[in-house]
């Protein structure tokens, strides 16, 4: 076969003699900031480039000849994952920041702890996302102050967008200590052994970056009126008028919306996140020995707790009262809706209820509450008042936080919900 005319990436030095056998030939090359051989291997018309993890030129080609022979007798794909792991495995002692989330990705699932697939692949996408508003595409490059300044760039950004402030710090924080996960002391220990060495760069500095106001509860009275009205979203509003422009959902309240006020209830009554509440089974429901009713949060084939925990919420009698109405014999999903499509591997929250989701909150707003994320709120002041009426270790259980700390810091202020009336949810109905 004739030498190919390709030219080299820009990021390759020092072409060595293209080796041939047959129709398959490969080259050996040097990349910036490697210390190892690479090798480009061409089969059949097949192009792929690998790092030979060797540094004398020998070695290398005998690798190379290793790498053609498993192409030939492991089919070209199987040989590609192969060696595409030892590429990972020899990326340089001073890697880009998407190298390093890679290598952290691949050895993630070798942890004491491991963190799921999506969970790994989020944390690498927000440490390579944290080096482009730095503007640093190297380990060495990313210092507590490159740190400093990638928050300022994110919170500036939010400023000309005219984004909730709050919001965005809370956002901030989030992607700050998810790319911090990457460091671990595993992961360090891992890189290590990798050749890789450096001090962890977020030691030195504050992980939550500035700090996120608590949440405050909505008064007494909102919180009442919501329960009130939210008949309103079951049987329908006459007094509603027409959709209103600012609903993205175009929702026409005057007829009776169940799905949204399924939603509301799961995650008031229940402090369901917006993705359990979505995807929350009538099967989820039991009721134990003492005649008393459970919802389990748990795994199922469209969806995956956070964390991969479960747990067992305690269900009121009016909480129940209020949505048995909305079970039919053929009911899957506790919210009408459609059926759930399979978790993405690159989108873990796929929503069967969006629009529901987006009415509800459009709803909320109109009834008074200001809170960026109205939805959330809910799940918030359900936090609240369990952990007012019971304690904050209750309040974290029911909730699913890691620790009481985070349900303390961002949950639990001290409120007092009212009950749930049968005679204002409307148990009648059939």
């Amino acid at each position: 076969m004739p030498v190919s005319k390709r030219k080299d990436p820009p990021v390759e030095t020092t072409p060595r003699k293209v080796q041939s056998a047959g129709k398959n030939e490969f080259r050996l090359f040097t990349k910036e900031n490697s210390p190892y051989l690479h090798v480009r291997v061409m089969v059949d018309g097949k192009r792929r480039q690998f790092s030979t993890g060797e540094k004398n030129e020998r070695a290398a080609k005998t690798k190379a000849k290793t790498i053609l022979a498993d192409i030939k007798s492991r089919g070209f794909k199987e040989a590609i994952e192969l060696h595409a792991r030892k590429k990972e495995e020899t990326i340089g002692s001073n890697p880009t920041l998407v190298e390093l989330g890679k290598l952290y990705e691949s050895n993630a699932r070798l942890f004491e702890k491991p963190p799921s697939p999506e969970t790994a692949r989020y944390y690498a996408a927000m440490l390579a996302r944290i080096g482009t508003l730095a503007g640093v595409p190297r380990i060495s490059n990313l210092t507590p102050d490159a740190i400093q300044k990638a928050k300022a760039k994110y919170l500036k950004q939010a400023e000309k967008e005219d984004r909730n402030r709050d919001s965005a710090i809370t956002t901030l924080a989030a992607m700050i200590r998810n790319a911090a996960g990457v460091f671990s002391r595993q992961s360090l220990e891992v890189f290590r052994q990798q050749g890789i060495e450096f001090p962890n760069p977020f030691a030195g500095t504050k992980v939550r970056g500035v700090k996120v106001k608590a949440y405050s509860p909505m008064s007494r009275e909102l919180v009442a009126a919501i329960w009130e009205k939210a008949s309103l979203l079951r049987d329908g509003d006459p007094d509603a008028g027409e959709p209103d422009d600012d609903d993205r959902s175009s929702t026409d309240f005057r007829d009776p919306q169940l799905a949204v006020y399924a939603l509301l209830i799961l995650e008031l009554g229940l402090g369901l996140r917006r993705n359990e509440a979505d995807k929350a089974r009538w099967d989820w429901v039991f009721q134990a020995a003492d005649k008393r009713r459970y919802l389990e949060v748990r795994e199922t084939t469209d969806f995956r707790p956070k964390s991969r925990q479960s747990r067992i919420i305690p269900v009121a009698d009016e909480v129940w009262d209020a949505l048995s109405p909305l079970k039919k014999d053929d009911s899957v999903f506790i919210v009408p809706g459609p059926a759930a499509a399979k978790p993405s591997k690159k989108l873990q929250r796929t929503y069967r209820c969006n629009h529901s989701h987006e009415a509800l909150g459009f709803w909320l707003k109109k009834r008074g509450v200001t809170d960026s994320k109205p939805c959330h709120a809910l799940r918030k002041e359900f936090g609240s008042y369990v952990a007012t009426c019971f304690s904050l270790f209750h309040a974290q259980k029911l909730l699913a936080h890691s620790t009481p700390a985070v349900t303390s810091a961002y949950y639990a202020s001290l409120t007092d919900l009212p009950r749930l009336e049968p005679t204002r949810m409307g148990t009648s109905q059939s």
